[in-house]
């Protein structure tokens, strides 16, 4: 492959990349846009998702005119036919190491997550494309956006775990507001109790006090008369004797 040729594949990739919803991709023949039909699947895909149209003059493609659903819908298939056919070759390979004990299971790409972090930021941003943060971090589509996926289904798992705790602490805070609540409540029943009984016993006290001021009066007037009645008896007997000191 010609530079000219390579340089007009890279082209058309960067336009597919930066194509807004609703843009044109024009070629002159579908061997500018890819080295095979995979590729050129795998390109018009990433087209149709951003929203775009394709046009290739050599093949009369168009996906503005009628039968351009079609086209989207077959390409659709096409990619996951290939899709299908790649897992089941991998299927059938990993079976087939398992059978002989040569599986071991992938080994995950080691990427430094600082520069991960830093890279998807700048694309989520719209600083660079999905491409170029690909290039920066050395990853495949497939691995770039699972790993983003995981990064995210890690961020939900924490926040619900977050949540969770939150929700846990919330519960037990309330439990520990009944309990203290209910001790108050005791405690101020106690109180309760006692003061009555404090005033029972001073009501008591009172009656007692009463009673006995009320036995003093009567004591104090039983003497009174007593004392009036000794005074009468005194004057009467005086006025006998004196009345028999006269007769004699």
């Amino acid at each position: 492959m010609g530079k000219e040729e390579n340089e007009r594949r890279e082209a058309f990739r960067r336009a597919v990349e930066s194509l807004q919803p609703g843009g044109v991709i024009r070629v002159e023949s579908l061997d500018e846009a890819a080295d095979s039909a995979k590729e050129l699947l795998e390109m018009l895909q990433q087209l149709f998702k951003a929203g775009g149209e394709f046009v290739s003059e050599r093949e009369g493609i168009d996906t503005r005119a009628a039968g351009g659903e079609q086209l989207r819908a077959l390409c659709a298939a096409l990619t996951a036919l290939e899709a299908s056919g790649r897992r089941e070759k991998q299927r059938r390979g990993i079976e087939r190491a398992r059978e002989e004990g040569k599986y071991r299971g992938r080994k995950p790409i080691a990427v430094d997550e600082s520069l991960f972090d830093t890279v998807v930021s700048l694309w989520q941003s719209g600083q660079i494309s999905a491409r170029q943060a690909m290039e920066r971090l050395n990853l495949k589509p497939n691995t770039f956006y699972r790993r983003i996926k995981e990064r995210e289904e890690m961020k939900m798992k924490d926040f619900k775990k977050a949540e969770q705790e939150i929700r846990s602490e919330i519960k037990e805070a309330a439990r520990q507001s009944r309990r203290d609540l209910d001790e108050l409540k005791k405690q101020v029943r106690g109180e309760a109790k006692e003061l009555k009984k404090a005033a029972d016993e001073k009501l008591e006290l009172h009656d007692v006090e009463r009673e006995m001021r009320r036995d003093r009066i009567r004591a104090e007037a039983e003497h009174h008369d007593a004392v009036r009645q000794m005074k009468k008896d005194v004057e009467a007997e005086t006025k006998e004797l004196k009345k028999v000191l006269e007769d004699n």
